[in-house]
Formats: structure tokens, sequence, C-alpha cells
């Protein structure tokens, strides 16, 4: 029997057996426990599981689901539903049918990492270069074409396609595509989207097979539809088409996966396929409070491409969301570690608490902050920041600069960015040294490397290598914000990510522009700011030991937060261009994209969600004015309360000291201040000026008659202050 706690909405969604239907389900809406109770309902009403087909996005969400189903079905046979991802759902047929598509049954499937080692291959024997023909963008763009039914005899035919190559300067784009394949299909392989394509193409070349799949299917339900790819779609349609007992469980306004393949389009267009949808609307939201539920409607309502819906909530009225404006982003890290730190204080613990931003390279600016607090925190989703690989990459020359025996440091980036210096070459060189027991630098440095048995070219990039190396060590005592340039100039780093500007690159480049900001404040706060201070204090900071206690704040993208809850929610970066991104205020789609986007993150928060903006960030050491996301103006403010006790204007560009009007300035003449000097200030002490925030004395000057201090301030930079006028307060 159907679980009487279901509330109207959902009990006759449950209920309803036959035909295609289409369920909404917002945010906190108890889907999961819709989908259960449904699909449970089916087989309590005499349908065979074996013919009931159930698509989930996640084997762990089909294995809980499984287990719930077993409970409230009086422990019937629910092992023979056909339940799981859409791959692990595939391969599973595939086994079956492989020989109608002249594969082995017992074919093996690819993950990732192999089909990655396979393009690289490809490129190598090919004698491609490495920058221009990219693995992961190859690999990212072959995805691409399987999940939208574009296999290889398809592309090479494709003009368009075949023209696009030429002008990104990848022509043999579709010759790797076809060598991939080909590779695969003699190893007897499949990678992950040729279980979907191949899925397809056996279903679409046998009539037979497929008619017998769809009596087979009696009874299909997909989760998370507005997350499935045409291939996805596609493959659903063609075995629901006769009995059409096809059921799509989804919310339109939290599609974010685009960037992925999903398409938003499978779901807004589901009544137009199939004849007759029913649709069911679960509206209440058992999660947030009203205020948190209202807020996200008023912003949604601003898209235009929607299903439309009314989400609200029965649960108590709640917190306003709160808006505070920092001055940069430092201080908007500094202030939100100081809001969770009061909490967990006085009345929560850390595991209540989650941080939400739109770019990974947000979070370093948070974990300094929480961790000058003590307080335990997680990245989900991605490494630490001084884990990432162009952290890494960057350290290592550094730690080069510093100590060149260091080899592994030297192996990581000798070919980093790619200067035609193979893991052949690099072994034979590591090979001699440690027969010799020296450093591989002291042999690549030395006319020792004109006997080693590598090739000209070889010997001229390692040349090239150590030239570049070189130039930086003998920089090694300059000031480390001038290394950290030179270095980037000299390396073409940045020159190389920007050549091939994908979301993964312009997220490393993003990463890189955090750790130069993060040097240049070490050169203007420390007196020992020399590169070696640096290192070290780096270092000693990744080395602490792992964080025992279990509860810890959680740091995540906001892709990364979906289908989670937490108490309380910090959306940070609310700003043009961060949130929402640059690429996507021109385009129309894109930008109603980063609005679900913004509204999944509100929705996440049970019972309070603060958002923030800072008026600029630093950006390779400089700083850059930044406007609020014109998201903020989209929230009713009935349901939005704006903290901004210091009173900010957005076009007040407060880097700048501030203007004194003339007639201000022939009363400040007038007045006798040439001889009043403030005893209370010594170099080396701390200060809170209004609007510079915390900075540190260095020098006092008497000279002129005025007394003038100048002062480093933590996001600003140096400052000349004359006494008599700048408002500042001393640090105890």
């Amino acid at each position: 029997m159907t679980n009487d706690t279901l509330n109207p909405q959902q009990k006759s969604a449950v209920e309803q057996i036959n035909g295609p239907i289409m369920i909404i389900a917002g945010p906190g809406s108890g889907k999961t426990r819709v989908i259960t109770e449904r699909i449970a309902h089916l087989i309590n009403s005499g349908i065979d599981p074996q013919n009931i087909l159930a698509l989930t996005f996640t084997n762990k969400a089909a294995k809980e689901m499984v287990e719930r189903i077993n409970n409230i079905t009086n422990h019937k046979n629910t092992s023979s539903i056909w339940m799981g991802t859409f791959h692990s759902v595939f391969a599973k047929i595939l086994r079956k049918e492989a020989r109608l598509i002249n594969y082995s049954p017992n074919f093996t499937i690819y993950d990732n990492d192999d089909s990655m080692k396979l393009i690289r291959r490809i490129i190598k024997d090919l004698n491609l270069d490495k920058d221009t023909y990219n693995a992961k963008y190859i690999f990212s763009r072959i995805s691409f074409m399987k999940n939208s039914l574009v296999d290889f005899e398809k592309y090479k035919k494709n003009y368009e396609l075949i023209e696009e190559d030429k002008k990104i300067r990848r022509p043999l784009f579709a010759e790797i595509y076809t060598k991939y394949c080909n590779l695969c299909y003699q190893a007897n392989c499949f990678d992950f989207d040729d279980l979907l394509l191949k899925t397809y193409e056996l279903f679409k070349n046998n009539p037979d097979i497929l008619n017998q799949y769809q009596h087979t299917f009696q009874y299909i339900l997909i989760d998370e539809y507005q997350d499935t790819n045409k291939a996805q779609d596609t493959i659903i349609k063609q075995i629901g088409q006769i009995l059409q007992n096809v059921c799509v469980v989804g919310d339109d306004s939290q599609s974010i996966y685009s960037f992925r393949g999903a398409n938003i389009n499978n779901m807004l267009n589901f009544k137009s396929f199939y004849k007759n949808v029913l649709e069911f609307k679960l509206e209440q939201n058992y999660r947030s409070t009203q205020n948190i539920v209202n807020a996200a409607n008023s912003l949604i309502a601003n898209n235009k491409r929607k299903i439309d819906k009314k989400i609200f909530s029965k649960n108590e009225e709640g917190e306003k969301m709160q808006l505070f404006t920092y001055r940069n982003g430092r201080e908007e890290g500094e202030e939100i570690a100081s809001i969770i730190d009061n909490l967990i204080t006085t009345q929560s613990i850390a595991s209540h608490h989650a941080v939400l931003y739109r770019t990974n390279s947000q979070s370093k600016v948070i974990e300094d902050a929480l961790r000058k607090r003590g307080i335990n925190y997680k990245i989900f989703g991605g490494l630490s920041f001084y884990q990432r690989k162009e952290i890494k990459d960057v350290l290592a020359y550094l730690k080069l600069i510093i100590n060149q025996s260091d080899n592994e440091s030297l192996i990581r980036v000798i070919n980093y960015p790619t200067r035609g210096i193979g893991n052949t070459t690099i072994d034979k060189i590591r090979h001699q040294a440690e027969i010799e027991n020296k450093s591989i630098w002291s042999i690549i440095n030395s006319n020792e490397l004109q006997n080693m048995p590598v090739s000209s070219n070889g010997k001229n990039n390692i040349v090239s290598f150590v030239n570049v190396l070189n130039n930086l060590i003998s920089k090694q005592n300059d000031n480390i914000f001038k290394i950290i340039e030179e270095l980037i100039q000299t390396t073409g780093i940045i020159r190389r990510l920007e050549d091939d500007p994908t979301a993964e690159n312009i997220s490393r480049i993003e990463n890189i522009s955090e750790l130069v900001n993060t040097m240049k404040i070490f050169s203007m706060k420390n007196k020992n700011n020399k590169l070696t201070n640096f290192i070290n204090e780096i270092s000693l900071d990744e080395s602490k030991e792992a964080m025992k206690d279990k509860s810890y704040v959680s740091l995540m993208t906001i892709h990364q937060s979906k289908g989670l809850e937490f108490p309380y929610i910090y959306i940070v970066g609310l700003e043009n261009g961060l949130f929402p991104s640059q690429q996507s205020i021109q385009q129309k789609t894109l930008l109603e994209e980063e609005r679900r986007l913004l509204y999944v993150a509100i929705t996440r928060g049970i019972k309070k969600v603060t958002l923030s903006n800072a008026l600029n960030r630093f950006r390779f050491g400089k700083i850059h004015d930044c406007e609020k996301s014109d998201f903020i103006d989209e929230i009713n403010p009935l349901f939005i309360k704006n903290n901004n006790h210091r009173k900010f204007k957005y076009t007040q560009k407060i880097h700048k000291p501030p203007t004194i009007n003339a007639k201000k300035l022939i009363k400040i003449k007038e007045s006798n201040y040439s001889n009043e000097y403030r005893e209370d200030i010594k170099i080396g002490q701390k200060i809170n000026h209004n609007i510079f925030g915390e900075g540190e004395i260095k020098n006092i000057d008497l000279s002129g008659g005025n007394q003038k201090i100048n002062v480093i301030f933590d996001d600003y930079g140096e400052k000349l202050l004359l006494t008599k006028f700048a408002k500042f307060k001393i640090i105890p």
C-alpha cells in the first residue's frame, strides 16, 4: 500500500501507472521518496519487477532506491528490476547482444584514464604537437560527439565540423577520432560513451531486438531527466515508443550541466514528443524556510525558458537572506570565516556550514581564513589549493630556483610547458645521474650533457630549459612578486593555457592568478619576503596534520553541491563576470543556466543563506574593480536583507585615495595642523584604516612640517598617509 504520509501531489504521481508521465520535482520536494514509492506501487499492483526499467545518474542512488523498494514491497524479488545508471544498464544489454554489432560478449570497458592513454599514443604516433592536439581536449570532443550520436563516419562527412577543425588549427581531429575508434574496436573495448552510442546503433540497426526490449521494458522511469544528453534521450524514445509508459522525473530549474552535454530541451519538449502526457508538480519544499524558497522563486522567475511552477514551503518563515558587500575578496574570506566561527562557538557545528563558489580558484581565500581560525574544512570535488596540478607546476619551478638538486621538481617541469623533451630522454639522464650519484641538474647544466646518448634536438631543448632556469636562479634574491612575473613570462605557462581556452584551462589560469596574488601580499606584508621564506611557509602549511575531527566546513563549487543540503549556506563572489560568468553574460541561454545555478545554490540552504560580493578582487597581483551581480537585484528585496553597514557605493573605486574639494582644501590649509604629530604610532605597528582596512606601518616621515606614514595594507599594497587627515585606529 502507498504510504499515507505522502501529500496529495506526491500520492497522485505515485499511483498513476500507465501512459507518459512527467513529474516536476522542485528542490526539497521528496523526489527520491516519490520515485521509490512509485516503483513499489507498480510491483504491489502486480507488475513483474523484470518489466521495470529505472535509470539514475549514480550507482549509489540506484542501490539506495532498491533497498528502500525492497522494504516497502513485502520483500518481493526486487533484484530483477533493471535499475542502475544509463551506462551500467546499457552495458548489460550490450553484453547480451554484442555479436549483433560485431563485438565479443567479453568486451572490456575503458575508463577515462585508459582512453586518455590511447589518445596520447595516437597523437604521438601521428607526430602531432601535444599542445595543439591536447589529449584532454581531444577526449572531451570525442565524448561530446558520441553523446550527440555523431560517430567518426558521420564526422568525416560533416563539412562544417571539418572546417571548424581547420579554423582552430586541429585539422587532423577526424583522423584521431577514426583511429581511436578503430583501435577500441580491434581491442574489443568500449569507452563509457560507446555504451550509449552502441546501444543506440544496436536498436537502430536491429528492429527485432528493439521490439524485444520495447516489450521487456513495459514501464520506464528516468530520474534527473533535465540532465540527460541527446544520446540518452534518443534511446529512451526508441524503447518507449510503443507502450509509452515513460515516467520522467526532474526539475528544469535545476538544469546546470550543459557543459557536460545535458540538454534542458529534453525536458521542456517532453510533451511535444509523447501524446496525452500527465503532469504532476511536486511544489512543496520540505527542506528550506519560507524566506529561502520565496527568494529563490523570485530569482528564477526571470528565466523565460521554463516550466511554470510555484514552489512553496510550510516551514517556519525563517531569516531573510543576508547580503554583504566587502572591499575585496580577501576581506570576504575573512568575514565569512568569522561568521562561521561565531556560529560554531555559539549554536552550531562545522558540518552545518557550506561555502559555495562559482570557480575553484575562489576557495583559496576561504581556506586561508578558516585555517587561520583553526576551523576544519574539506574541499569537495577538487583538491586543496596547493595540491592542484597547475599550482604544483609553478611551485616546482619556484623550488628549483632555490634548490636545483630537487630532482622531482625538475622532472615535473623540464618538459612543462612542452618543449620537446621526451620521457626517454629524461630517463636516460636520470639513470646517468643515479650512476654518478649526482643531481640531474648537475648533468644538464654542464658539458656532460653533450656526451649523453640524446638526439641533437633533445639536447638543444634541454639547453633552452637550462637557460630559462638559470635566468630565474639569477633573480632568486629579488622581490618574490618580480620572480613570479618573470617565471610566467619566460616559461610561457599562462600563454600556453590561453592558447587553448577550455573551461579547465581557464580554471587553471584563475588558480595561478590566485597564487600570484598570494605572493604579492606576502611580499608586501613580510620583512623576510625572500623566495625561501615563502616556500618554507607554504611547505609547512601543507604538511600540517590531516584534520581528525569529523566535523568540517564544506567548500565546493555550486555544481558539486547539487543534491546536498546544509543549515547554513554561504554563496560568495556574486559579481558580474564571475557569477554570472563572463562568457554567459552575452548569451541568453547561458545566462539562464547561470541563473539556474544560483537557484540551485540558494535552495541548498535549510535555515539561512548568506550572499556576498566584493568591490574589487586581486587578479595576477593587480586590483580589478567589480560590479555586483545583476542576479542580486533580481531577488525580491522582501526576502533579502542588505547588511552593507559600510554603506559602500558600487561605483566608488575605493583603492584610489578620495579627492578633496577646493573649499575643503582651503579650510585645511587655514587650519593650524602643521605641528600636530601623533606620538602613539611607531614602525611595525598594526593599524585599521577606515577605507584600506588592516595594514602595518613601515616608515614614519616628519619632513616638510607634516607627519607622513608608509603603510603596507593587506589588500591595497603600500599607501602614503598624512596622519593629520587619515582616519585609522591602532590595533593593540
